[in-house]
């Protein structure tokens, strides 16, 4: 049996033990919160044991999930690995990149594996838009496009700490990269809002330069109002023979010599199954660990290069 505990009883908290339980050959063993009510919740509905801290974990855990609010996730990520823990890390892994680098070299100097929750590669619209890309011939841009309406409820209070690029938008930036294989160099120019008064920016748009000489516009903002369809998001490539436009979760389109809508089916298996399973066979030594740190890092020096701009 390959046991797991979970750091972080709230929803996405649940949402992780619940998708490791449904794993074949996996249990939730233990269950950590520093709120002790939802840790009972959790322990009650996972049946296992419930710890106020991560130093109470048992040893024989096989990994430990790091579903807390993301100001914590340093701290919490290295003590795990401390203590010799794999450890899979909701994103962002960390909002600086020297903790970042420092959670990456731990985690090779321990030979643990530390992955980071980038669930929407697994999602198939961007794993078939990865096949077609070759189609447009040499990328030359990329604009992105992301939207949803926030949620005032008192849990989500934290986003307004970490701000839109990493509560709503880190997905679009890694996927750029998942899609492509390149990565963002330098940072143009930017424009940040505060328009709902928050600690950090509620929408933003930025001109960066990736590998390859190609450019990128990257976009998003919360709005007041709209209904949550997985529709939130598009991501737009051109090349030298076309362009392909890919609408989440379920369309690509292709306009190269020909003018093509590519349906993509839903997923037969959830995205957070997948992600999950993947880090389990990376633990085990079956697969090689995709969800890297050195990625997460990449993109959190991404988000703050664009911050440099914030007047």
């Amino acid at each position: 049996m390959f046991k797991v505990g979970i750091v972080g009883c709230g929803g996405i908290g649940m949402t992780h033990a619940r998708t490791w339980n449904s794993l074949e050959g996996v249990q939730v063993s233990a269950v950590v919160d520093t709120n002790l009510e939802k840790a009972k919740a959790a322990a009650e509905a996972c049946k296992c044991p419930c710890f106020s801290s991560v130093d109470e974990l048992p040893e024989d855990l096989d990994a430990v999930s790091v579903v807390t609010p993301p100001a914590s996730h340093f701290a919490i990520a290295k003590r795990l690995l401390e203590r010799g823990f794999h450890v899979f890390c909701e994103k962002p892994l960390t909002m600086d990149v020297a903790e970042g680098e420092l959670l990456d070299a731990l985690a090779k100097r321990q030979k643990k594996e530390l992955g980071v929750g980038f669930k929407m590669r697994f999602e198939p619209i961007f794993v078939e838009a990865k096949k077609y890309l070759p189609e447009i011939g040499v990328l030359r841009s990329i604009v992105t496009t992301k939207q949803q309406a926030f949620n005032p409820r008192p849990e989500g209070a934290w986003v307004k700490k970490v701000g839109a690029m990493y509560e709503l938008s880190i997905h679009d930036f890694d996927l750029i990269s998942f899609i492509t294989g390149v990565f963002p160099e330098k940072v143009l120019g930017a424009k940040l809002r505060h328009l709902r008064g928050w600690e950090k920016e509620d929408s933003f748009v930025a001109i960066v330069e990736y590998q390859q000489g190609i450019t990128a516009t990257l976009q998003g903002m919360y709005c007041e109002k709209t209904t949550f369809c997985f529709r939130d998001l598009t991501l737009t490539f051109l090349g030298e023979h076309g362009y392909m436009r890919v609408e989440r979760p379920d369309r690509i389109i292709l306009h190269t010599d020909e003018f093509r809508v590519v349906e993509v089916p839903p997923a037969k298996i959830s995205p957070f199954a997948l992600e999950l399973e993947h880090f389990r066979q990376a633990v085990l030594g079956k697969v090689e660990n995709t969800l890297r740190a050195s990625d997460a890092v990449r993109m959190t020096w991404l988000i703050e290069e664009i911050r440099k701009f914030d007047a």
